[in-house]
C-alpha cells in the first residue's frame, strides 16, 4: 500500500528521512512491480498546494502482487484502462522556496 509523508511541520532532514522509510513506501520491493490502470479521473480543480499540476490523472492501479494502489499517472497525456504502468520516484511538494523537498511515488506508462 502506498502512503505519502504529508507533514507540514519542519523537521531536521534526518529525522524526515528515517520516517519517510516507514510511511512512504510501497510494501515489499518496488523492483520488479508493474500494474495496469482499472480506473481514473482527470482533476481539473486542484486541492489547495496542487493548482500548479492541474490537469493531472489519479488512477486507481491493480499491482502484479495482487494490491490496488491510487496514484498520480505522470508523464502521460492520455490514460486508457488497461494501460499498464510501473512505479516512479517524483516530486510531491517543497515546504518553502528553501524547505525540504518531498518526493513520493508516482507511476508512469511503460514504454
Amino acid at each position: 500500500m502506498f502512503f505519502a509523508v504529508v507533514n507540514m511541520n519542519k523537521k531536521n532532514s534526518p529525522l524526515l528521512w528515517r520516517q519517510s522509510k516507514e510511511n512512504c513506501r510501497l510494501s515489499g520491493s518496488t523492483e520488479n512491480i508493474k500494474g495496469a490502470v482499472e480506473s481514473f479521473t482527470i482533476m481539473h480543480n486542484a486541492p489547495l498546494g496542487f493548482e500548479n499540476q492541474v490537469p493531472y490523472i489519479l488512477a486507481l492501479i491493480a499491482l502484479t502482487n495482487g494490491e490496488k494502489v491510487t496514484s498520480q499517472i505522470v508523464d502521460c497525456k492520455k490514460v486508457a484502462i488497461g494501460m499498464n504502468v510501473e512505479p516512479c520516484l517524483r516530486r510531491i511538494y517543497a515546504d518553502g522556496d528553501d524547505g525540504l523537498i518531498h518526493y513520493g511515488t508516482k507511476f508512469r506508462m511503460i514504454q
